[in-house]
């Protein structure tokens, strides 16, 4: 993360994967020192003869309002504002309430459901041990993918995948209508979906104090409790 006196850029880095945010209480104080920094990573990039792929270059404007907002460019090419881009295999849409997140990764989970679900599903003749094994070495992964980022989701986003960590595993058991989620997951010893992130949540954010990275440690302390907004 780089300070600036207009504003706050962030940078984040992985691989061949870059993103540039930029901080300001309005629209302009966020795009115009956004856009004269891209003028000078432009001139940076022509002087070492790099390339920037405008076609996968996404912007988009972390805001509740919905509001037009002012476009940047990339080597003279107006770049569309979009409601979601991907960093990662995460969605972040601009309210960053991580809903089209969830939806593309149960969509996913369906998928690979299907795949599996002639060694899972209720008259399988592997035992309830291995059909356990499989849900959460194959399936349960997708569900929980980079939830230390979006597990701030709403508390519906959260109650669906729930729902169908419980369908998945109430067919795996054959279970009747009377038998309970929580005595299921206790008998195949599988905490609930909450608990999973949770846990998950308390590792990746309580490991960082451990990095030696100073811009990690300008990262807020986390606290699972915590009602602040996003």
């Amino acid at each position: 993360m780089t300070s600036h006196r207009s504003g706050i850029l962030f940078s984040a880095l992985y691989a061949i994967y870059t993103a540039k945010l930029w901080q300001g209480k309005t629209p302009d104080k966020a795009v115009i020192p956004l856009q004269n920094y891209l003028k000078n990573l432009e001139a940076w990039l022509v002087r070492w003869k790099i390339k920037l792929n405008v076609d996968k270059t996404d912007e988009t404007l972390f805001s509740k309002k919905n509001d037009d907002w002012p476009k940047v460019k990339v080597n003279g090419t107006s770049i569309e504002c979009k409601k979601t881009v991907k960093y990662l295999g995460v969605i972040l849409d601009k309210q960053l309430n991580f809903q089209a997140h969830t939806n593309q990764f149960k969509e996913k989970y369906y998928k690979a459901f299907r795949v599996q679900y002639s060694l899972i599903f209720r008259n399988s003749i592997l035992d309830l041990k291995s059909k356990a094994l499989i849900y959460l070495a194959y399936l349960r992964p997708i569900l929980t993918y980079a939830s230390p980022i979006w597990a701030c989701t709403a508390k519906s986003n959260l109650r669906s995948i729930q729902v169908l960590e419980n369908k998945t595993l109430r067919m795996i058991v054959n279970a009747r209508y009377y038998h309970r989620n929580i005595d299921i997951r206790n008998a195949l010893n599988v905490p609930s979906f909450q608990q999973v992130i949770q846990e998950l949540a308390r590792n990746f954010y309580g490991k960082l104090p451990d990095i030696n990275n100073p811009e990690i440690d300008k990262i807020p302390v986390y606290g699972h409790n915590d009602q602040q907004n996003r």
